[in-house]
């Protein structure tokens, strides 16, 4: 019998009480035992000690698949198991396939044995990433996404005409060693190294293409074209500070901006990467 420790943030709006306790029902229909339940919304990610589960699943979004990864993303630690439970579930879709379902995925990763694998990441000064980051003004797209999925229209509207003003009037930026200057570059960990694209923006046609694709997590939905591909890369130009959507969350780095590829040391469950 396997034993399972099982992660969620109940006040997350994505995974509701309910949510967790179909998860819990699951685990047990299909024979596992369910060691542990954290909460991260009052608790603290305890210790494995001297008697760790066998498997340490996570179910949410990125944000709470990475403060998982964080705490127990070593060699030494149980594999883990992340669930689809979040608005973007980019790290499951990519270890569990895009139509990732929960239930689908417990039912392979308790049916027998799951070969255990170990992911590239991507690596900032003060992030990381094992999906991918788009830089550039055009991340600005990234707040128009968040107002459709909270529904403010006079806020999304303000949004939209501002990232429209950002794409075509900010400050572009450029991959050291390449030719040409971007409002948007995309670059992803690959198992032999960093893969940069370039994510055309040069009329509204291309910005709707990339607008849908991004609502929908594909962030190479649009027209793009192949960069450069090697095992550290540079960003330059953007202002002083260069926008981001790392994981699809936006924040800002400052330029130039260095990104090296490596190995994660996680043990991670993969049901099917493609």
């Amino acid at each position: 019998m396997k034993t399972i420790w099982l992660i969620a943030n109940s006040r997350s709006g994505s995974t509701d009480e309910g949510g967790i306790n179909a998860v819990r029902g699951k685990i047990a229909a299909l024979g596992a035992r369910l060691d542990r339940f954290i909460d991260l919304a009052g608790e603290d990610l305890p210790d494995p000690g001297d008697a760790p589960p066998d498997i340490i699943a996570s179910l949410g979004g990125d944000g709470t698949a990475n403060a998982v990864i964080e705490r127990y993303g070593s060699k030494d630690c149980p594999p883990l198991l992340i669930l689809p439970g979040g608005t973007m579930n980019l790290l499951a879709k990519k270890l569990h396939g895009e139509e990732a379902d929960i239930f689908e995925v417990l039912e392979k990763a308790l049916s027998g044995d799951i070969p255990e694998e170990f992911l590239p990441v991507l690596k900032g000064p003060d992030f990381s990433s094992l999906v991918g980051i788009i830089a550039g003004p055009a991340t600005a797209w990234g707040e128009v996404r968040e107002n459709m999925r909270e529904g403010g229209i006079g806020a999304f509207i303000e949004k939209v005409q501002d990232a429209l003003s950002q794409t075509f009037d900010g400050k572009p930026i450029r991959l050291a060693g390449a030719e040409g200057e971007h409002s948007a570059i995309y670059i992803e960990p690959e198992s032999d190294g960093l893969h940069a694209h370039s994510v055309q923006t040069e009329n509204v046609a291309d910005l709707a293409a990339h607008g849908w694709a991004w609502l929908n997590r594909d962030f190479l939905g649009g027209p793009t074209e192949e960069l450069a591909q090697g095992q550290t890369m540079a960003l330059e130009g953007g202002g002083r500070q260069i926008g981001l959507l790392v994981d699809g969350e936006r924040m800002k780095a400052r330029a130039p901006l260095t990104l090296t590829w490596a190995l994660c040391p996680a043990r991670f469950i993969a049901t099917d990467l493609g």
